[in-house]
């Protein structure tokens, strides 16, 4: 009697369905090192104004995102195997850093470095949903980000944009940047003319991050070779 329990027990559990676990993770490009300098410069100065808002730093990297999404955590490997080779597509490619945006109109503004969306990024921004599209989910949660250290909630601005990436902010939405921060806009229109530099650069990699709160790419989980 007590084996047959323990077996029905085992049997029951085992074929259990496992709970999957969602993660929101960001495809991207790494500047070069002079674009990657240009940006912590950037942000350091906004930071001395604001401290409350995004801090670039190794945990923190500056990137282009390519795609944000929900995946199930077990389909990681199918995707960085997806994109194993893509990034040979445009290594050798010029990006070119435009201008720094913001809104002038307003007293403070998130603060972008803005790069031109030219052939070869919005050819690599489409292949890139074209591989990772099998494996998308809609159903993240605040859970399926690396978590604030201080324990606040994840933001409803990142909860609500990371699943309706593709359909609002890719093809003829892709806006490829490099995210800087908010700041009062008379520090920006200075850092605009007397910081900023257009410069033409390389990606350094493509890679999966996983994301945090406010769109940072936080965690590696992927790096092309």
């Amino acid at each position: 009697m007590l084996l047959s329990f323990l077996f029905f027990g085992f049997t029951f559990f085992s074929c259990a369905p496992k709970k999957q676990n969602i993660i929101a993770i960001d495809v991207l490009l790494i500047p070069s090192e002079e674009m990657y300098a240009q940006s912590l410069q950037l942000n350091s100065l906004i930071n001395q104004s604001n401290p409350e808002t995004i801090k670039l730093d190794k945990n923190h990297v500056p990137h282009i995102t390519l795609l944000q999404s929900f995946i199930k955590e077990e389909d990681l490997p199918k995707v960085n195997g997806a994109l194993e080779g893509l990034f040979k597509t445009i290594k050798n490619d010029s990006l070119k850093a435009e201008s720094l945006f913001y809104y002038k109109d307003k007293a403070e503004s998130f603060s972008m470095i803005a790069v031109e969306k030219n052939e070869q990024l919005l050819k690599l921004h489409q292949k890139v949903i074209e591989l990772v599209r099998p494996y998308i989910v809609k159903n993240g949660s605040e859970k399926s980000f690396v978590q604030n250290p201080d324990g606040s909630p994840i933001g409803e601005s990142t909860l609500t944009y990371v699943p309706e990436f593709v359909e609002k902010h890719s093809f003829e939405n892709f806006d490829p940047h490099i995210s800087l921060g908010v700041a009062p806009t008379k520090l920006l229109d200075s850092l605009a003319t007397q910081v900023f530099k257009p410069i033409t650069f390389k990606a350094e990699s493509l890679s999966v991050y996983h994301l945090g709160d406010h769109g940072t790419a936080q965690k590696l989980l992927w790096k092309s070779e």
